[in-house]
């Protein structure tokens, strides 16, 4: 039997709440997930640009896969951005859906072992995350900044490959 993904809203005004609501962290999670996917997109075009086409109609988990076969991600950051892609989902289908501290933190955690934390944005988020009692108790910019770190990573892997540094 199907799941009701509205599960947790009992009544018009809880869903007005729900989405009226600061949830900084769905903001962060869509902005960041939008902002992966044009540089996974613009990785497969500078890798072959005769994938660009192809590679602009895949979902997004596909083109996580087409990244790690051609190489320009790896095994461990295909996991982390797997992860991602599957948390976007779950929040963008099931309107009462709230991480917990606990998958956070344990998602953070991996993407510190995957990508480079250059400004120490994911090592920070992570104490964030152990401090917090509540999701609402985390620190805003903890959410967006995992995906700055990532955006790194892959913004050095398009340099890396012949891309300007500035300019797509």
């Amino acid at each position: 039997m199907a799941r009701d993904k509205g599960e947790g809203i009992a009544s018009f005004t809880e869903l007005y709440q729900r989405m009226v609501s600061d949830r900084p962290f769905v903001s962060a999670l869509l902005s960041g997930h939008l902002a992966v996917e044009f540089l996974l997109r613009r990785l497969v075009r500078q890798y072959d640009p005769k994938l660009a086409e192809h590679g602009d109609t895949l979902r997004h988990r596909s083109l996580i896969g087409l990244n790690r076969q051609l190489g320009t991600i790896s095994d461990a950051q295909y996991e982390v951005l797997i992860s991602l892609n599957a948390l976007r989902n779950r929040l963008a289908h099931e309107i009462s859906y709230e991480p917990t501290l606990d998958e956070l933190l344990e998602l953070w955690r991996r993407a510190a072992q995957a990508f480079s934390d250059l400004t120490d944005g994911i090592s920070q988020g992570i104490d964030s995350f152990e401090a917090a009692a509540s999701l609402r108790e985390v620190d805003d910019w903890a959410f967006a900044e995992l995906f700055v770190q990532i955006s790194y990573d892959l913004h050095e892997q398009y340099v890396s490959r012949g891309g300007d540094l500035e300019e797509f």
